[in-house]
């Protein structure tokens, strides 16, 4: 059972605070201890937001607006009209399709950004790509690929968490640590190397593809990132 694979562990979930929650519940609930040590903040961009909120107040003139995350989905979220002039949404994931709160038009069949592009369906109207400040682009590039007109917009940024020796020596020598994003996993290769004792589990195949680029080991990937999937992967790890 589960249960008992979580029982006595100590696990470190390394999301936002504001978005570890209900994770550390479950996991809690498991029998495990949970400790939650953020390895990213979420902030605005460097423009203080001025370029999303201008996009957002033009969204009807797009055909589609794409969300790569949950956290840009979730800025957007409150700008969606209910009315005939809503564009049709597009979500990396299941988790991202929940932050738009209302029903989305299309998910991919891989959670990736490359999937959402490839498989988007074609568009004679304006795309909207919502991401991070830090994005690789990929996204937009793939579509324009496909000649379809794009616009991208960075809603928010991600900056690394100052961490203390403490909190190191908590996510070192936990028995698992998880990793949600590329992002998180170069704040810790940055401040502390890449290694870490206990089992880490990512979530998705991009984070595992940069923490493969950055040295670091492993155990398993949550492809749904979703709480009942993360606490599966997380329990495979302890059979």
């Amino acid at each position: 059972m589960i249960e008992s694979a979580f029982s006595g562990k100590r696990i470190v979930v390394t999301r936002p605070r504001s978005q570890a929650k209900e994770l550390q519940r479950a996991i809690e609930e498991r029998g495990a201890k949970c400790t939650v040590i953020p390895l990213i903040e979420i902030s605005h961009p460097d423009d203080e937001g001025f370029a999303f909120e201008q996009a957002m107040r033009n969204v009807s003139d797009y055909e589609w607006v794409v969300c790569t995350s949950a956290n840009g989905a979730s800025r957007v979220a409150p700008y969606l009209s209910s009315g005939k002039t809503c564009p049709k949404l597009a979500a990396v994931g299941t988790v991202t399709a929940l932050a738009f709160a209302r029903e989305v038009d299309f998910i991919p069949s891989s959670p990736n950004g490359k999937s959402l592009a490839e498989e988007l369906p074609m568009s004679s109207g304006k795309v909207l790509v919502v991401q991070a400040q830090e994005t690789s682009g990929e996204v937009a590039r793939v579509l324009r690929d496909r000649n379809i007109g794009v616009d991208e917009v960075a809603a928010y940024k991600t900056e690394h968490s100052l961490l203390t020796e403490l909190q190191v020596g908590e996510i070192r020598t936990a028995d698992a640590v998880l990793v949600a994003s590329g992002s998180a996993v170069r704040s810790w290769c940055a401040q502390a190397g890449p290694h870490i004792n206990g089992k880490v589990v990512a979530i998705g195949e991009p984070t595992q593809r940069v923490a493969a680029e950055c040295g670091m080991t492993i155990s398993a990937v949550a492809l749904k990132a979703s709480t009942a999937g993360v606490v599966a992967a997380l329990a495979g790890v302890f059979k």
